[in-house]
């Protein structure tokens, strides 16, 4: 229930966040589209997450890493944009996955596809790789190992019982 309650408020936020206007109305409204959001659709994803009041934590964490990540990425990529001469060696890595269940499997290739520079491009049968297309591979093991010690540790934080 405290988990509804939060994500509610953090849905609120966000329609606060969308709209520009901090105002009661907006707030008001935020409030009731979050809470038919988690009518709808987050009851059964919760209970299917089994998440609870000691993942919301790790969540935050998770979130706010994504967007340092993203910034970085993204700050990468300008740099590589706008040199004078594209130095870039494209390529696609294996990335070995410890991540279980589809949902978590998804938001973490989500997050390599969302990062500029990386995509995803295909996910092994048993769930076991990634294969990571790369703009630039200087050094393939710290790619790998950038992915599973952000993403990967901290998603596996928050699934873990």
């Amino acid at each position: 229930m405290l988990v509804e309650i939060l994500l509610t408020l953090v849905l609120a936020l966000v329609w606060v966040g969308l709209t520009g206007e901090l105002t009661l109305a907006t707030f008001v409204v935020g409030l009731l589209l979050g809470v038919i959001i988690i009518n709808l659709f987050g009851k059964r994803t919760l209970r299917v997450l089994n998440l609870n009041i000691r993942h919301i934590f790790p969540l935050i964490q998770l979130f706010f890493i994504f967007l340092f990540e993203l910034l970085m990425a993204n700050l990468t990529v300008l740099a590589k944009v706008f040199s004078p001469k594209l130095n870039i060696k494209p390529g696609i890595i294996k990335v070995p996955v410890e991540v279980e269940g589809p949902f978590w499997i998804t938001a973490l290739a989500n997050m390599i596809t969302l990062t500029p520079g990386t995509l995803t491009v295909e996910v092994s049968p048993d769930n076991k790789y990634f294969y990571v297309h790369c703009l630039n591979i200087d050094n393939e093991d710290s790619i790998v190992s950038d992915i599973k010690g952000t993403f990967e540790k901290k998603i596996q934080e928050v699934y873990k019982p």
